[in-house]
């Protein structure tokens, strides 16, 4: 395969995250088509898309010629069969092994080229076992992006257990082309950056519970402290990604031990429905979207 700008990218899933991979292809020069099964996700992330270019218009970051040059590469479907001529596919569905692995076996009958990379954006899941359902694991492989992707530099390039030499090599050289800066894991539960990222929340739990120190005190030694932009209570509370913090955290301990295991302190903000600032609480409380002192 010849990675350039001219591949077919098909990316499956058109939530919040797939679209913004839809963006970044399309922001860096590539013509990518997004299918999804419901319209209305659809219409929600083309939206969403809109939304986020004429701000970039608005601040002097783009021209209205160019935002409408990048709409025009983007392709918007609910036909399954837009996957068929695709040399690229990026997964992008719920974080759920049953549902990427059920959607990997039909993509693995319907894409016609066996070069094609199957590639998925999972954050945590096990790549050598979606890839199983296949008749080509070779060419399967993890493409993680961060949020928000049209901004985040990293794509975490994530190796299963059959994927070949080349296929990395293709999917780096996909992420280059795209301005990203991909890294390479082997296929372990979170993979690099979540496994980080993940044992420092179940940490900052940990010290809460312990009275160590309150959510804030957490949050403001991380900033200051370890130089990050946020601390991780605010960071799952920005991404309304408590429940996804848990349900990393619970597979994780699965593979790796209960040092990923939860307080029930923060279980319980998700059975309560407090997953973030979509929510207006979470481990903060928010009104119209900011965060309340």
């Amino acid at each position: 395969m010849n990675v350039n700008k001219d591949l077919k990218i098909r990316i499956v899933g058109a939530g919040k995250v797939g679209m913004s991979i839809v963006q970044a292809f399309a922001q860096s020069g590539f013509v990518v088509h997004a299918m999804d099964v419901d319209q209305g996700t659809l219409d929600r992330g083309l939206k969403a898309v809109h939304g986020n270019l004429d701000f970039l218009v608005s601040k002097g970051k783009m021209t209205s010629d160019e935002k409408d040059a990048l709409l025009s590469r983007i392709t918007v479907t609910t036909d399954m069969g837009c996957v068929e001529d695709a040399e690229v596919i990026v997964e992008a569905v719920f974080e759920d092994i049953a549902l990427k692995k059920q959607t990997f076996e039909k993509l693995d009958t319907m894409v016609a080229s066996q070069e094609a990379l199957l590639l998925t954006n999972t954050s945590s899941l096990s790549v050598s076992e979606i890839a199983s359902v296949t008749r080509r694991p070779e060419k399967v492989a993890g493409m993680h992006f961060f949020n928000p992707v049209p901004v985040m530099k990293l794509v975490e390039v994530v190796r299963g257990v059959l994927s070949s030499e080349e296929t990395i090599q293709h999917v780096q050289d996909l992420a280059n082309l795209m301005g990203k800066i991909p890294i390479v894991s082997a296929d372990s539960p979170a993979f690099i950056v979540n496994r980080l990222l993940h044992a420092l929340g179940v940490e900052a739990a940990r010290i809460v519970e312990e009275g160590v120190g309150t959510v804030q005190d957490v949050d403001t030694g991380a900033r200051l402290g370890l130089g990050h932009p946020m601390g991780p209570f605010q960071l799952f509370d920005y991404l309304s990604a408590i429940p996804l913090f848990e349900h990393v955290c619970d597979y994780m301990a699965e593979g790796l031990g209960d040092r990923f295991l939860l307080p029930v302190w923060v279980r319980n903000l998700v059975r309560a429905g407090q997953i973030g600032r979509a929510s207006g609480r979470g481990f903060y409380q928010y009104d119209d979207g900011k965060q309340l002192k």
